[in-house]
């Protein structure tokens, strides 16, 4: 019995590479954008308008041959709790890794389109330090992001990409001093990035 349920995997292994073409995409995308909506405090406009809620990340990945990829997103957001009153410097660090499924119009080199949706899990770390270093707060937390994009090629190795995602831990926030919402810690990135594709 295990050794039928070993020789079917394989040969269903076996299927997917051969209908597989050989040729992938990897990429390297740095992105700009905003956070906003959930805990940010702020909405889309309000983070575009007021250039608060800045955030910038790094996505490395690979497409395959056919619309299935893999993904690692870093992202930083200095100042997303703000400042002001007893708080001195926050941040937010999110690192993800996510499943891609995006199809390529315009196949895989020279100009193209490719639309695509994604989600993964990963850590989603924030810290806030206060003025009188009494009630400091940091965490570490297991999460998700789902999100949706489009990358533009306007050559083989060179495009953009606009990019929509949303992040949610899986440990609820306690009661803290430091007077963070309890509950979900969530929040949603808009950014916009180069793709360098190799």
């Amino acid at each position: 019995m295990r050794s039928a349920s070993v020789l079917a995997a394989l040969v269903v292994v076996g299927i997917l590479a051969a209908a597989t073409p050989a040729r992938a995409d990897g990429f390297i995308i740095p992105s700009a954008g905003v956070v906003f909506g959930g805990d940010s405090g702020t909405t889309l406009g309000g983070a575009i308008d007021a250039g608060s809620r800045t955030t910038w990340s790094i996505a490395m990945g690979g497409m395959g041959g056919g619309v299935l990829g893999l993904d690692e997103d870093i992202s930083f957001t200095p100042n997303f709790f703000g400042q002001g009153g007893n708080i001195g410097s926050t941040r937010v660090v999110t690192a993800m890794s996510n499943l891609l499924i995006g199809v390529p119009f315009g196949g895989q080199s020279g100009g193209g389109v490719r639309p695509y949706v994604t989600g993964g899990v990963g850590l989603i770390h924030r810290h806030i330090d206060t003025n009188n270093n009494l009630t400091n707060f940091a965490s570490n937390d297991f999460g998700y992001d789902l999100g949706l994009g489009v990358m533009g090629f306007f050559a083989t190795n060179v495009g953009v990409r606009v990019d929509l995602r949303y992040f949610r831990n899986f440990k609820q926030t306690d009661t803290n001093a430091i007077g963070l919402s309890t509950g979900d810690f969530n929040f949603s990135r808009g950014s916009f990035g180069i793709v360098f594709r190799f």
